[in-house]
């Protein structure tokens, strides 16, 4: 019964592993990421412990390019602010966004079809406090609507 039981769970993990990538293989593209999302991101500046909190909404061409408007936060201080840049999105739905303002850049993992992504900042320019990020999650905004986009 043990030896039965061992081989089930043996052939099954080899058929849910081999299922998985064929599954996830050329599912996404740039043209994955398009339209808005929104966004909040909680981080903490360290060494210093001072929260940094950014509320913003990205802007996705479906082509490899990028803007943003921002809200910042620093330790109860509020301005405001934009970006662009450039991004990259792999078949296996994870990708990169190149960060032209200077914030660095970003590692993605596209979830839900495009609908959401996650995002970890991965290199921080130069003189830029380093930031530990808790939690940083992007929402599609509905309606899809080029015309709309402010």
């Amino acid at each position: 019964m043990k030896k039965t039981s061992v081989w089930l769970v043996a052939a099954a993990t080899v058929f849910v592993l081999g299922a998985v990538p064929s599954a996830q293989a050329g599912v996404c593209s740039n043209a994955s990421l398009k339209g808005a999302y929104g966004f909040l991101d909680s981080h903490t500046a360290v060494p210093d412990g001072t929260p940094f909190t950014v509320l913003g909404r990205w802007y996705f061409d479906g082509m490899g390019n990028f803007t943003n408007t921002l809200t910042f936060n620093v330790n109860g201080t509020v301005t405001h602010g934009a970006d662009a840049g450039s991004y990259t999105v792999n078949a296996d739905c994870t990708g990169t966004i190149f960060i032209l303002g200077g914030t660095g850049t970003d590692e993605i993992v596209l979830v839900n079809g495009g609908q959401e992504f996650y995002s970890l900042n991965t290199s921080l320019p130069q003189g830029f406090p380093s930031l530990v990020t808790t939690f940083s999650v992007a929402k599609k905004q509905s309606p899809d609507d080029d015309n709309k986009r402010r």
